[in-house]
């Protein structure tokens, strides 16, 4: 699988993998990130990541994943671990954690937008790292933010008429316009496209809350529901 390297010191910025997604390296510190979204569904186990643990020391740690539909709390699982490197997460019918004041009934709401959130923790309750992702609904799994969190919600302004498509075989991306970024790639998976620039050789696309420039040659149309083949955006932005 395709990874990339964010070097945050340099561009000070916030970034990491998806909407079908990508993984952000950081100088130090223990990290827990969602790489894709590989299974969809809404029943107990069926909507399926990739996980990446990275600079985790061999001991114990302790993962608090929050599945949160609208008003209904449907995952607050405990999980313990202890090794580096990519692995499955899925979400259950589970509270290990802690039980909550407004746990949902499987199957979660198909068609709403699903937030989970991730929160790497040793001992339990002290926080070391959090990580979410937000997708259009558990049955379509279209990624709508997928990055680390650190200051609150993120505030990144997507203006209407902004579309989600599809980068079949991942993208190179760009700071600019002609501006390569070396090291970072998408991986393959879905992005909301906002539009295209002057030259309309390149796509502005959205990617753990900021934006940066894919070729136009490199994306298409997602044809998976709801956007069901919409054509992607061809208004001048900069």
């Amino acid at each position: 699988m395709k990874k990339y390297r964010l070097f945050l010191m340099t561009l000070g910025i916030v970034a990491a993998i998806f909407l079908g997604t990508v993984s952000a390296v950081f100088a130090a510190g223990e990290t827990f990130q969602v790489i894709s979204v590989n299974t969809v569904g809404c029943d107990s186990g069926n909507f399926g990541m990739t996980v990446e643990r990275a600079n985790l020391d061999g001991g114990t740690y302790y993962v608090n994943t929050v599945v949160t539909v609208g008003d209904f709390i449907y995952m607050n699982e405990l999980a313990s671990i202890s090794i580096n490197g990519l692995s499955g997460w899925n979400i259950f019918d589970n509270f290990s954690y802690g039980p909550v004041p407004n746990p949902g009934t499987y199957p979660i709401p198909a068609g709403q937008e699903m937030r989970l959130d991730f929160r790497l923790e040793r001992p339990i309750g002290t926080v070391l790292y959090e990580w979410a992702l937000i997708v259009d609904g558990c049955d379509t799994g279209n990624i709508l933010f997928n990055g680390p969190i650190n200051t609150g919600e993120c505030a990144l302004n997507i203006p209407s008429g902004s579309v989600v498509g599809e980068a079949p075989a991942g993208a190179q991306a760009y700071y600019a316009p002609g501006q390569i970024a070396s090291g970072v790639v998408l991986n393959p998976g879905t992005y909301i496209v906002i539009g295209q620039d002057e030259s309309e050789t390149y796509y502005k696309v959205v990617l753990a809350c900021q934006t940066l420039w894919v070729r136009k040659d490199t994306m298409q149309p997602s044809f998976q529901a709801p956007q069901n083949g919409a054509p992607l955006p061809t208004r001048i932005v900069s």
